[in-house]
């Protein structure tokens, strides 16, 4: 059996390899090509074919081919502003049998947005029926809507009978289609565009009308008009859903170079709810922003404990505007509330722009004054076409009535000249000239009456020498234009029309005048269809940050030995009298106790100085809020601290004013002064407050004024008071100097700054305590070895730590084993520096007091002493 793959050898095996062999003829037609050109060359054609003939708009009329083709197709339906609607299916089917081959859900989407008021700024189409509505309710089939061009939709059309545009064949080439339409105004800044493309998108914004006409005026009579200028007339985007733009840099951005970011946020105003309550009311959102959805969200946070403060969301939207209503709880503040609103929600949302169109047949990018500029240059183009074509209209009317001015100037003539014709051929070619006279007798005689210099033998003469055209139109002439007025209404329009091309003769012939004709059109545009700005442009306050969003209190920040770091309320915790039992304050492990406990607002900032000497920076609102009982969050996990490192003490700030400081203590008796403003930009990993010899330990740390007092306590019931100005301020890394000689086996624990008036209030372990006037203290010299301060005994223990207080201040105690009692500091007696001090708090004999703190009354919050009502502890909230 013969080989078929190799007919000249019967015996040869088949080529290894599989796959068809074709017949050697067959081969000669192939041609090999390389897969990934021939890949890279599809797909570009693919993705060129996307970009000019989908995605992109035209920077002419700022249409893309769908929306130009139904606009183009419902004009030549007769679908005009002023006629009556039609079916959207037909129009959805016209355009795709004639023009739009892409699917009828292509088409009737894009007609659908075209007529939707809250999608376009200046809608193109006029819809009757369900259109879809703000909350992305699709629109009803196209076989209950109707629709008809909107009376704007005329100026973007006028003109296209006048051949203004290029026309080209359809998808079939059995129809002619407008390349672009010949629109008076810039389209595609009006409404603006959006649209995703291989490899590219665009976004552009929608405009004010009015506005971009001003703009585009300026250009054409000065097309070197600035930036600036331009700014001035259009200060930005105007979305037809109104709401609030935020600052001015994404603006420029985009104008200057097609690329920018905007920040648009709902417009809301507040209303009273009943006697205590609030409402925010919105009554307009972004843009392309569903209302619905942003209900739903809104309801949806509040159910997930994630925005706190609102009682109820409801929708009071009607055929009369928008109106979402939200309800605040019972003095929430609105202004907090809103900032979560605009920080969670679709309340503020970013708009990024891309002003990508087709240029020339390209995609290019483009600032807002090249879009005005390229839209003036097809203006241009458009006017000096429809002039041409005018001119040349005018220019064939007005050859037409100078045959019959003629005409009626030898009036007899004609008519005897037509009678003595035998049919309308004969009269055309006698009026032209063209007769042979031997053949027609009659007509000779005829002519030689009006006519005595005509010849007789056979060439072609006339009396009138009228054009093919002119003896046409005057065989046609109805005999009623042979009166006395009818012909003076040819001789009127005669004049008219020579008028009207002078005029168009001076367009074609003066750029500047041409110029002028755009600049009448754009008026009168603007005159017809300007309105008001939608929304407004306010300055940007800046990126709304988490200190917004948060609740400026009084909070108490409570950390344990083991790390954990909590804030807490300043009202969960009430006074009670002194010897009281406490409150269970937070849930710790056998093992961890509370070391240190301050008062803080949420917006002051918390410089933690760690037992290395190292100054760590915090906001407040950082600290997790949590309740009394709650342990807390790890220290760990909102700073880095380093192997080995804990927490000493930290202080509250507000500012860093350059005339306050910040003075340091150890354990070992060292001092340290710096200037506040040090330590205002600390890094993440944290600074070097202080430096430490070894085995010593930073113990605290204060604010001063530099004109204070420094009052050092130590562990076995020794102080001393000294000026501030025997410490200089020193540099970060400096070590300090000497503030008090110890004794062996003595260590501070405990320093304030202080003056004269100041009470001072030692607490021992054990829950004693005592007040003592400052003055007391005879004042020494830095590096002495101080007084006594509180005698000890095995009763009351040793001294745990010294708080400055005043006869309004309220001292917090905290035990090792969680429990919490705050009371009043004046009902702790006043003794002498060497007394013993009464007892504070009670406890099991295993407890020992681990933190205390001072609450002064500024610091309170309003109405916290209602639950001073003599019974006793309340619940925790």
């Amino acid at each position: 059996m013969p080989n078929p793959q190799n007919p000249d050898d019967p015996q040869a095996p088949p080529p290894s390899g599989g796959g068809i062999q074709l017949p050697l003829g067959d081969r000669k037609n192939i041609t090999p090509i390389n897969i990934e050109d021939e890949m890279r060359r599809s797909y570009l054609d693919y993705s060129m074919s996307v970009i000019i003939g989908r995605a992109l708009p035209d920077v002419r009329d700022g249409l893309k081919p769908v929306h130009r083709r139904i606009l183009f197709g419902m004009s030549e339906m007769g679908l005009t502003y002023n006629r009556p609607t039609k079916k959207c299916a037909r129009i959805v089917g016209d355009v795709l049998g004639k023009f739009h081959p892409h699917g009828d859900t292509s088409v009737y989407d894009a007609l659908v947005r075209m007529a939707q008021p809250f999608s376009m700024r200046y809608p193109l189409v006029d819809g009757q029926g369900n259109f879809g509505s703000v909350d992305a309710d699709p629109p009803a089939a196209m076989r209950y809507t109707e629709a008809r061009l909107s009376k704007i939709a005329a100026v973007i059309l006028e003109d296209l009978d006048k051949e203004t545009v290029d026309f080209r064949s359809n998808y079939d080439d059995t129809m002619q289609e407008p390349e672009v339409l010949p629109t008076r105004v810039p389209n595609l800044l009006l409404n603006g565009s959006e649209g995703i493309a291989v490899g590219m998108a665009t976004r552009i914004p929608p405009h004010n009308l009015t506005e971009i006409v001003n703009a585009t005026i300026e250009l054409v009579q000065d097309p070197h008009t600035p930036l600036s200028r331009i700014m001035e007339l259009v200060p930005g985007p105007d979305f037809p859903t109104g709401a609030i733009l935020l600052g001015r840099q994404g603006i420029l951005d985009y104008f200057t170079r097609g690329r920018g970011s905007l920040k648009i946020r709902a417009k809301v105003s507040m209303e009273k709810f009943g006697k205590d309550r609030d409402a925010i009311i919105i009554t307009e959102l972004p843009y392309q922003v569903n209302k619905a959805k942003l209900v739903e969200q809104i309801a949806q946070l509040v159910n997930e404990k994630r925005l706190e403060g609102i009682s109820d969301v409801r929708d009071e939207s009607d055929r009369d505007g928008m109106r979402v209503v939200i309800e605040l709880k019972r003095n929430e503040q609105t202004d907090i509330v809103l900032n979560n609103l605009y920080k969670l929600t679709q309340m503020q949302v970013s708009f990024g722009v891309i002003l990508l169109s087709i240029v020339n047949g390209q995609p290019r990018e483009l600032g807002i004054i090249d879009c005005l500029k390229r839209f003036i240059d097809h203006r241009v183009e458009v006017v000096r076409r429809r002039t041409e074509f005018l001119l040349r209209k005018a220019r064939e009317r007005e050859h037409l009535l100078l045959g019959f001015q003629k005409a009626l100037q030898n009036l007899d003539a004609v008519i005897e000249t037509v009678r003595a014709s035998r049919n309308p051929r004969e009269a055309r070619e006698a009026l032209m000239g063209q007769m042979e006279f031997p053949e027609n007798l009659r007509l000779q005689e005829v002519v030689a009456k009006w006519s005595p210099t005509i010849t007789f033998n056979g060439e072609a003469i006339s009396r009138f020498d009228f054009s093919e055209k002119q003896a046409q139109a005057i065989i046609e002439l109805q005999l009623q234009r042979l009166t006395g007025m009818e012909q003076q209404k040819i001789l009127d329009e005669l004049a008219e029309i020579q008028r009207l091309i002078s005029g168009y003769l001076e367009i074609l012939g003066s750029d500047k005048v041409l110029r002028g004709v755009i600049i009448k059109e754009l008026k009168e545009v603007q005159k017809d269809f300007g309105d008001a700005r939608r929304t407004a442009i306010v300055e940007d306050e800046g990126e709304i940050s988490l200190e917004d969003l948060i609740k400026p209190e009084d909070v108490v920040v409570t950390v344990t030995r083991g790390g954990y770091l909590k804030r807490t309320s300043l009202d969960t915790y009430r006074r009670q009298t002194r010897g009281g039992k406490g409150r269970i304050g937070m849930a710790t492990r056998t093992e961890d106790v509370v070391e240190h406990l301050m008062v803080a607002n949420t917006h002051s900032f918390l410089l933690i100085f760690t037992s290395m000497g190292r100054l760590y920076w915090l906001k407040v609102y950082n600290i997790p809020d949590a309740g009394a009982a709650s342990k807390g969050k790890n220290i760990n996990g909102l700073i880095s601290l380093q192997e080995d490192e804990t927490v000493r003490t930290f202080l509250a700030v507000k500012e860093f004013t350059p005339d306050r400081f910040v003075v340091m203590a150890t354990k070992h008796g060292v001092i340290k002064k710096c200037e506040l403003t040090v330590f205002d930009n600390p890094m993440a990993r944290g600074i070097i407050a202080i430096g430490l010899k070894d085995e010593d330990e930073l113990i605290s740390a204060r604010i001063s004024t530099g004109k204070d007092l420094i009052f050092i306590a130590t562990h076995e019931g020794m102080a001393i008071k000294f000026d501030e100005n025997d410490v200089r301020a020193m540099g970060r890394p400096a070590a300090g100097v000497t503030s008090m000689r110890l004794d062996l086996g003595d260590y501070i624990i405990g320093m304030e700054v202080v003056t004269e008036e100041s009470l001072m209030l030692s607490v021992s372990d054990l829950g004693f305590g005592k007040r003592t006037k400052i003055s007391e203290y005879r004042l020494q010299g830095r590096a002495g070895r101080g007084v006594i301060n509180m005698k000890l005994t095995n009763k009351t223990g040793r001294v745990l730590a010294v708080l400055e207080v005043k006869e309004d201040t309220d001292v917090i105690l905290i035990t090792r084993d969680g429990k919490i009692l705050r009371t009043e500091a004046e009902s702790i007696r006043k003794t002498g520096r060497s007394a013993s001090g009464v007892k504070l708090v009670s406890m099991e004999a295993t407890d020992a007091v681990a933190a205390a703190c001072a609450v002064q009354e500024a610091e309170q919050v309003e109405g916290e002493d209602d639950a001073d009502n003599g019974q006793g502890d309340l619940p925790l909230q």
